[in-house]
């Protein structure tokens, strides 16, 4: 039974992966039409409508909540879905997506670390080596260079602790998310309660900065509600759900090992949609990548 479970859970990890590789697509355009301000602030509070609609449908309850639990999910989400998202935007602009997407598969190692002192899950010999497979084949198709693609501006030492930031903010928070998770708590009403922090967080932020009144998300909405409500649905709704389901069920490390995995599933679909031809690399990560993979699902 407990083999079974960790199976469902990797399996969640892959469909998280999957869910990122679609919203990153999707929110691409969505940034284009009307700013990654808009769509950030937009994005959060549409998922929440999509998660409470579960929850009104049956698909979990709010019953085994307490204080405590309540408290790490708020602090979860506001390291992980708020300083992590913000930190790697930032790490975005000042280094280029190749870059900062590079930065980000060490999420996986904050995130092992992290359960190995908060949690006590400590990797057995084939997990750690099908991590080390499957991270080493994302970091190596990630890592190649395209020509006159990378526009990574100044401030690179700045933004390359920033993205160290925002990985090890991501991999903090998937942990805080498994404590909160504690005692039987479903990934769903986790993920509202994430969803919901870290929506209030964002607006209040933005009013903050006074970024509200040029906001103008009433056009915003006209112009990119498809891309805002694709993006949201596979996005912090799905994804982030598929996510908490991944960690309730498996370990931490190796659960956002899987998740790191967007890179190579993002391959076939930029080869359909821009007639991108796979390099022999890219090619040899992903074989790299798909062997740790099995390793991890074999133990």
């Amino acid at each position: 039974m407990l083999g079974r479970a960790m199976v469902l859970g990797q399996l969640a990890a892959l469909g998280t992966a999957a869910c990122w590789a679609v919203t990153s697509i999707v929110f691409a355009e969505s940034a284009r039409l009307i700013g990654s301000l808009r769509t950030n602030l937009l994005r959060l509070p549409v998922a929440l409508v999509f998660l409470s609609v579960a929850l009104v449908a049956g698909a979990g309850t709010f019953a085994n909540l307490d204080r405590p639990r309540v408290g790490w999910l708020a602090a979860s989400a506001l390291i992980g879905l708020v300083a992590g998202d913000l930190a790697f935007f930032a790490a975005l602009e000042r280094l280029g997506p190749r870059l900062a997407a590079l930065l980000m598969s060490l999420a996986p190692a904050f995130a092992t670390l992290a359960g190995v002192l908060l949690l006590g899950e400590i990797p057995g010999p084939v997990a750690l080596a099908g991590m080390v497979l499957t991270l080493g084949g994302v970091a190596w198709v990630v890592s190649e260079r395209h020509g006159g693609q990378e526009q990574a501006s100044g401030h690179r030492l700045q933004g390359v602790a920033i993205g160290v930031f925002s990985a090890a903010c991501q991999g903090l928070g998937l942990v805080l998310s498994k404590l909160g998770m504690a005692g039987g708590v479903a990934a769903l009403p986790a993920t509202w309660i994430r969803i919901a922090v870290a929506s209030a967080a964002i607006w209040a932020l933005a009013a903050l900065i006074r970024r509200l009144d040029a906001a103008d998300l009433g056009a915003a909405v006209r112009r990119g509600w498809p891309f805002v409500v694709a993006g949201a649905f596979f996005g912090p709704f799905a994804g982030v759900w598929l996510s908490l389901a991944a960690v309730r069920l498996t370990d931490v490390g190796v659960a956002a090992t899987l998740m790191s995995t967007t890179p190579l599933l993002l391959i076939p679909v930029v080869a359909v949609t821009e007639r991108y031809r796979p390099t022999l690399r890219a090619v040899a990560g992903t074989i790299l990548a798909i062997a740790g993979v099995a390793l991890l699902f074999s133990r």
